[in-house]
């Protein structure tokens, strides 16, 4: 009994270092798009870097096992897809009026609905500890971002700050439903992946079409390197981390540990776009951790 449960613990320190991976990289997706968005217009990067994110997937599923075309005849799916796919599109748009910071702030707040649609959706707990270790990791991202200056939020068109924190609320609820999905499923974390991502930029096709720029030709180079990195630094590889994880935690644990992206988005923004941050910020990020570990239970 002692050996199989900690088996269990070991697996569940597996999905935590999978989540924090997956997050750093998401968190890094805030200032590619934001450097991005220089060189192409936001409904095209956006499909250009989830359709790139789906044929990826598919290959690399091609080259394994084959891809199931039954997957995407899944009502599940298709909700997921729409669900990212106009969480991408308001993230995109919001970013061109706004800090990728303070965006990383602004989605990353989808951790206190995920706490409450976890527990009336799963029943999964949410005592003490658990509304403790949100509560931290809220705070954190709010120094984080604010350097302790709440009067920072007021910064910028109010714009993008609206457009970017209802694309977190879409993906609180995406985490909780594809959080359903992988249980009554139990699909292979690629096929997942790829379905899921596949769904997601054929629901973007339509806005890069009637409102993106129509001509992919003449993106440069600089454009398509960063629709490059977007696609499989910050998109194929976080997510498939982030689903290979989502089999072992909880909903509400896989949405704190999300956190780290504000972390991550701050630490990427100093040195790419010369944004600065302090003590406070420090503080924030100790919190943060604090966070994680408060949550990081069975």
């Amino acid at each position: 009994m002692s050996h199989l449960q900690a088996q269990i613990q070991d697996a569940d320190r597996s999905a935590l270092v999978m989540l924090t991976l997956s997050s750093i990289l998401w968190g890094g997706s805030f200032v590619s798009v934001k450097i991005g968005l220089e060189y192409i217009n936001p409904y095209d990067f956006a499909f250009l870097r989830l359709g790139s994110a789906a044929l990826i997937l598919l290959a690399v599923l091609g080259t394994r096992r084959g891809f199931e075309s039954t997957a995407l005849r899944e009502p599940s799916v298709w909700v997921l897809g729409l669900l990212n796919g106009m969480g991408f599109s308001l993230q995109f748009v919001g970013l061109l009026y706004t800090t990728a910071a303070k965006t990383a702030l602004l989605v990353d707040l989808d951790v206190v609905v995920v706490a409450m649609l976890s527990w009336r959706m799963f029943g999964e707990s949410f005592g003490r500890r658990k509304q403790i270790g949100v509560l931290l990791g809220v705070l954190g991202a709010v120094l984080i971002t604010t350097n302790g200056d709440l009067s920072t939020l007021a910064q910028g068109e109010l714009e993008g700050d609206i457009l970017v924190f209802i694309a977190g609320l879409i993906w609180a609820i995406f985490i909780v439903l594809h959080k359903r999905v992988q249980l009554r499923k139990n699909r292979n974390v690629i096929e997942m992946s790829a379905t899921v991502m596949a769904a997601t930029a054929l629901a973007l096709l339509p806005m890069a079409l009637l409102l993106g720029g129509r001509d992919f030709g003449s993106i440069g180079l600089e454009g398509w390197e960063w629709v490059a990195i977007s696609a499989l630094v910050c998109t194929v590889l976080p997510y498939a981390l982030w689903v290979s994880a989502l089999k072992a935690v909880t909903a509400t644990i896989a949405a704190v540990v999300g956190l780290l992206e504000v972390v991550s988005a701050m630490v990427l923004s100093t040195i790419l776009l010369g944004e600065t941050y302090t003590e406070i910020t420090l503080l924030g990020a100790i919190l943060i951790l604090g966070s994680i570990l408060a949550v990081a239970e069975r």
